[in-house]
């Protein structure tokens, strides 16, 4: 692809091993930087074509949906394989291309430790192809290289002590909405299936729940933790640590 042709620069660029996985762990981050202004991407890594509820088809139509109510300016399927990715250079190079095709400033992904192997190997991938997207000859596409400002890790399964939480308070009734809009995997289809943990009849309460500890923990309604992997500059703490509405400490 030549240059002439690349899509406009985005702000975010936000990795999903699946489907539904940036909605569910890092909507709220995604809904809260359009409302500022910044262009966002997503690149979902497979089709979720394994996915025990659902087909690839429902999931794309689902994905549409989802990404309309997010307001992103683009997004892309590499169709890896679901239930198969590895660490390997042929699944890093078109990760490495994603990064140099959309040209973000942050990088957003899953985190490396997680219980779904997919979700560790795409954070490993997308760690991988972070870096090698810098280096001009490594291999990428074709395309030149690109030097982001920094990747964080969103949280699946695990959730190690974060670099630090966004209050997704006033965007949470539409990060709920853009969750909806996977139907197939909540078991809100009418289709039959097995109740998987996303499809319990209680997932809701427990996310919301998950969401409303780490909003106590920055004294929010609701907030999404992340990990960075660098030190993180303030310039202005007094602002950034001032004290919010019930917290003690």
């Amino acid at each position: 692809m030549a240059p002439a042709a690349l899509p406009d620069p985005v702000d975010v660029l936000a990795f999903g091993p699946h489907p539904d996985d940036v909605e569910l762990c890092a909507g709220g981050l995604l809904l809260k930087m359009r409302a500022a202004g910044h262009r966002c991407a997503i690149v979902d890594l497979t089709r979720g074509e394994a996915g025990s509820r659902g087909t690839a088809e429902s999931r794309a139509k689902e994905t549409e949906q989802a990404s309309r109510l997010l307001g992103l300016v683009g997004r892309e399927n590499l169709g890896l394989p679901d239930g198969g990715l590895e660490v390997t250079a042929a699944m890093t190079e078109p990760v490495v291309a994603a990064i140099r095709r959309w040209r973000p400033r942050l990088v957003v992904a899953p985190c490396t430790v997680d219980l779904h192997p997919d979700h560790e190997a795409a954070a490993q991938l997308v760690r991988r192809a972070y870096y090698l997207a810098t280096i001009g000859k490594a291999k990428g596409g074709g395309l030149p290289a690109h030097r982001p400002d920094a990747i964080v890790h969103y949280y699946g399964h695990k959730e190690p002590e974060p670099s630090f939480v966004v209050d997704v308070s006033d965007v949470w009734a539409e990060k709920l909405a853009v969750v909806a809009c996977y139907a197939s995997q909540l078991g809100t289809d009418g289709a039959k299936g097995p109740e998987t943990n996303i499809a319990s009849p209680k997932f809701l309460q427990r996310y919301e729940l998950r969401f409303a500890y780490w909003g106590a923990r920055i004294g929010a309604a609701f907030g999404e933790p992340f990990l960075a992997e660098r030190v993180i500059p303030l310039d202005d703490p007094v602002t950034a640590l001032r004290k919010r509405d019930g917290m003690v400490r």
